[in-house]
């Protein structure tokens, strides 16, 4: 995975904490480094968008020379480089990085992500820490125009903030998820993920999906398999432009982890179209999520450069047990896909 390069420019590059090696091994530790995002925090910066009535909210990673983006929201883009990033001086503090206007702060005014896309002028990031107290990132929320940010909103930000701490502390569920983040070294998983949409490619999910069949063949489960298409994928092209399709392509991803169960996840085909894998879940519970993905297409808004549209999707599943489980991932995803 390629990140752009920047020319030098006048800018503050962040300092190098300290305990720069603790932190590296406490996040290597979390394994959260180039992996899907993850609805229980994408819920926590959704809410910090709208207490703050502000388009971009992340909980950020910042490790080695990168900024890795665990949920976001307002941003296309899954990193940026550390020397450039605000959070990388955030995290030299215990107190909020407050800059109200980037262009007036001399550590930041020739920064590319002001000067250049995503043209930040407002950064609010307050550091977050693992459950041994060390701090590997922030809580953060920016916007394309300056903004005051009271001592009340700070108070908001840092109580935000410690809800991204209680997940980060909760202890790794062991399942055929992690298992296989777990079986990844970086590089790996740098190649098994979306970057933009934050779920695994299609390769990504295919490897994965091996692991669950031959998981639920041993265990005598069912697997359960789910194709969520764009039915109106030409229409947004028509009407918002390619520019703004990965907004949808985004959003149809949050509302599939969102109502997946723990354990389940998702995987890109492409910028219409996903699919699911879920374990040991009856007919009727399928049947059950299945109305839910619906309900909440049916009632959920997108809202992209102030137009608001509704998402129409197409959902399909497959089912398999016993004997239709000895197969591969690849033959399981084309049966899926076939009945489109």
């Amino acid at each position: 995975m390629t990140r752009p390069e920047y020319s030098e420019a006048a800018m503050q590059k962040p300092d190098i904490p300290h305990n720069e090696e603790e932190r590296t091994r406490a996040i290597q530790n979390l394994g959260m480094i180039y992996s899907p995002s993850e609805a229980r925090f994408d819920r926590i910066t959704r809410l910090v968008c709208r207490h703050f009535d502000i388009d971009t909210a992340l909980v950020t990673i910042v490790y080695k020379e990168i900024q890795w983006f665990k949920s976001l929201q307002g941003l296309n883009a899954c990193s940026t480089d550390r020397e450039v990033s605000f959070c990388g001086h955030a995290i030299l503090s215990d107190e909020p990085l407050i800059v109200e206007n980037a262009l007036l702060d001399p550590r930041f005014m020739d920064n590319p992500l002001v000067v250049d896309g995503p043209r930040i002028r407002f950064y609010a990031g307050q550091p977050v820490r693992d459950a041994f107290g060390i701090t590997i990132g922030t809580l953060c929320v920016i916007d394309s125009v300056p903004r005051a940010f009271s001592q009340e909103d700070r108070q908001d930000l840092r109580d935000f903030a410690r809800l991204v701490e209680v997940e980060l502390a909760k202890p790794i569920e062991d399942n055929v998820v992690s298992r296989f983040v777990r079986s990844l070294n970086e590089n790996q998983r740098s190649l098994l993920i979306d970057p933009i949409v934050g779920s695994w490619n299609r390769r990504g999910f295919e490897a994965l999906l091996d692991k669950e069949l031959e998981y639920a063949l041993h265990k005598g489960e069912d697997l359960s398999l789910l194709h969520v298409k764009l039915s109106s994928f030409d229409l947004i092209l028509n009407r918002f432009g390619r520019d703004r399709i990965v907004d949808f392509t985004k959003f149809t991803a949050s509302i599939i982890r969102d109502v997946l169960p723990n354990g389940s996840s998702v995987g890109s085909l492409g910028a219409d179209a996903f699919v699911a894998v879920c374990s040991g879940m009856t007919n009727s519970e399928v049947a059950r999520l299945l109305e839910q993905l619906k309900a909440r297409f049916g009632e959920t808004t997108l809202e992209t450069h102030g137009v608001k549209a509704l998402v129409d999707v197409d959902i399909n599943f497959l089912s398999l047990s016993g004997d239709e489980l000895q197969c591969t991932a690849v033959q399981a995803v084309d049966r899926l896909l076939s009945l489109s």
